[in-house]
């Protein structure tokens, strides 16, 4: 679920397109990959982001997150939404494991609303602003080959990594 810090981060970017529309973000685990209802924008962006088991306290980073925004501007009503799922992972230590949330630390999540934004801008005003060259912040040790077992984009078909 997307917490406070999301939904503030995103109104404030919002607020600085001025716009006039009023937008929402929500959380949609049911949205998925170039399966948008008529009239919603697409994007989808690979993120860093930290996790953790839930069975074992294993942590473990990836810097390949699928997050896919699925957004609406409704001219009409004066409103915009935009929906955003993430894709998770399982823990390779556990058998049994649960797929776990990803934790995408704030400076990250700035980094891709920032994008997103940027998104907004293309896709429903038709406004090409041009993409800044803003990097996700990597830290840790990100260990071995991408495991497609543990990878629930591999398990939706969507997942780009072959290794």
């Amino acid at each position: 679920m997307l917490n406070q810090e999301w939904i503030s981060i995103f109104q404030s970017k919002i607020c600085d397109l001025n716009k006039g529309h009023r937008w929402w973000i929500e959380f949609d685990n049911s949205i998925e990959v170039d399966q948008q209802a008529a009239g919603w924008q697409q994007y989808i962006r690979k993120a860093f982001a930290w996790f953790s088991c839930t069975m074992c306290r294993n942590t473990w980073a990836s810097a390949q997150v699928p997050v896919v925004f699925h957004m609406q501007l409704n001219q009409a009503q004066g409103q915009g939404t935009v929906k955003v799922r993430w894709y998770k992972q399982k823990c390779r230590k556990c058998q049994n494991a649960n797929f776990e949330e990803p934790q995408i630390k704030r400076d990250n999540v700035e980094v891709l609303l920032d994008k997103l934004m940027e998104k907004i801008l293309s896709k429903c005003y038709n406004e090409n602003t041009g993409e800044k060259n803003r990097s996700f912040y990597v830290e840790g040790e990100r260990e071995g080959p991408h495991e497609k077992a543990h990878c629930e984009a591999c398990f939706k078909g969507i997942c780009q990594r072959t290794t």
